[in-house]
């Protein structure tokens, strides 16, 4: 009778959870419209993903893990549409995470704190903030919560196929982020402390078939086993601290984040939960494993952040919450409406306090700081059609890649002059985009290297690497940048390019 009576709440708390992700999914739907794909690295995701989509192959190397590509790629050949698919694919991924957050939550730590902590995980800013962009750390993140789920269950109830499957979900994590390549190791540690021996090879074996393809292939493509992490050396060259300030910015940069992702309370009381574990009297192997993950990817972050390998951006702070946010569930494990009640509290703070929190990238709707931007976008996209080149000169990190992103073009249309040191204004790529598209537009930065390598007359440009005389037509002039609707002269033009 009492099992039944377990099974019945268990049943209903469930279907509490089933809401609570078909609720969170249409919020997320309907504020689709209003969101802005404001990352950099979100824009060339989604440049690769219909360059894929286009010409599908089995890709050998790369900056990035190729999963995110074959996803986006395969979702784009079903509905054609860049700029919301894509957001729809993350939004899809991060409502799914929800289960095996839960899941996990629940037979770690208890019912109904399980629950809270999901209704926490699902409006946890930053999560909610990257479910908009069409980054890799939405899919990653719910891969990673489900290998958790699946540990946690093989240990649980000593079924090797969890193990086997767990492996499956660390393995495609792998080819999402590269961040999963550290923590199967992590988790594996987790698997061994619990008295898995043989379960944690297996886990260990399967989670590594995506990086040993990977670096077989990397080697065999290029000569290097880890040609993928070439960029990482160029980071810390390009990222050096400069002085007493940037090396305070950077340690504090991490923790200041994840609390911000969790709100004050809900951190506080989370990294109270987590440390209790390590008291005698509360000490359960089984649960202080799993805070072994935490710290060492929080303390990782720090040194690489330290070293300039990891960018100061919160959206990689998604990792740190599905480590830790869970032990907020064992907060409830003293029953008492008082605690439901803060529990409230704590989540209006979490939400209200991101939109004023004063750094860049925690507010739930990513949203253009120049809102400009996307009007000079939208006018762009209306001038352009599929035998159109465009060539954006670096204005900001957001709204150089936002215009492009924009204009819908595939990545052969396309020059996106980087804001990166040393990354030049890509002469050939410019002659090779006017030489297959010879009309489109061209946005120049006032002051910018390409403005100063341009002939600018009334009705007509040259840049003064090329032997070439564009037909112009002015769209825009303001202070910051101009926009030209260009055409090569001739045909004797178009074949000098």
């Amino acid at each position: 009778m009492i099992n039944m009576i377990s099974e019945n709440k268990a049943g209903q708390t469930f279907k509490k959870v089933l809401w609570l992700a078909a609720a969170i999914f249409l919020v997320k739907l309907a504020l689709l419209p209003f969101a802005q794909n404001t990352d950099a690295d979100a824009v060339s995701r989604v440049l690769f993903s219909m360059e894929w989509k286009a010409h599908p192959v089995w890709i050998k190397q790369s900056i990035w893990g190729p999963f995110h590509f074959y996803l986006n790629g395969f979702f784009l050949m079903i509905v054609n549409d860049p700029v919301y698919v894509p957001a729809f694919v993350n939004a899809l991924f991060s409502c799914l995470s929800l289960f095996p957050f839960y899941f996990f939550a629940r037979r770690e730590f208890n019912e109904r704190g399980a629950f809270i902590a999901t209704i926490f995980f699902s409006i946890c800013p930053i999560l909610f903030r990257n479910s908009f962009l069409a980054l890799a750390e939405t899919p990653y993140l719910f891969f990673i919560v489900a290998a958790m789920n699946l540990v946690s269950k093989g240990i649980r109830e000593n079924k090797i196929y969890n193990f086997l499957f767990a492996g499956l979900c660390m393995s495609a994590a792998s080819g999402l982020r590269y961040e999963a390549w550290f923590l199967f190791i992590l988790f594996g540690i987790v698997i061994v402390l619990c008295g898995k021996w043989k379960e944690a090879f297996l886990f260990a074996v399967i989670s590594g078939l995506f990086p040993a393809v990977w670096i077989f292939q990397s080697y065999i493509s290029t000569g290097q086993y880890m040609n993928s992490f070439n960029w990482m050396f160029d980071a810390v060259n390009d990222n050096k601290p400069s002085g007493f300030e940037s090396y305070l910015r950077r340690i504090w940069f991490f923790p200041f984040s994840w609390m911000i992702a969790l709100g004050p309370p809900c951190a506080l009381i989370t990294i109270t939960q987590i440390t209790r574990y390590y008291k005698k009297k509360n000490f359960d192997l089984k649960k202080s494993a799993w805070t072994i993950p935490f710290w060492i990817v929080f303390i990782l972050f720090i040194f690489a952040a330290l070293k300039g390998s990891l960018l100061l951006q919160h959206r990689f702070t998604g990792t740190l919450v599905v480590l830790s946010l869970p032990f907020f569930a064992s907060y409830f494990e003293t029953n008492t409406s008082s605690r439901i009640r803060n529990a409230w509290v704590f989540g209006i703070l979490t939400v209200g306090l991101s939109f004023a929190w004063n750094t860049y990238g925690v507010k739930p709707i990513p949203r253009l700081k120049d809102q400009s931007a996307h009007n000079i976008a939208v006018m762009i996209q209306q001038e352009v059609n599929s035998n159109s080149g465009v060539i954006v000169d670096f204005w900001t990190w957001e709204n150089t890649y936002y215009i492009a992103f924009l204009s819908k073009l595939p990545l052969n249309h396309i020059v996106i002059l980087s804001g990166s040191k040393n990354s030049g204004i890509q002469e050939e790529s410019i002659s090779n985009v006017v030489r297959e598209y010879p009309t489109g537009i061209i946005l120049l930065k006032k002051g910018s290297e390409l403005y100063q390598k341009s002939e600018l007359e009334k009705g007509s440009l040259r840049f003064i690497w090329m032997n070439v005389v564009f037909s112009t037509s002015e769209l825009l002039h303001n202070d910051d940048i101009i926009i030209l609707r260009y055409s090569v002269l001739n045909t004797e033009d178009k074949q000098r390019v």
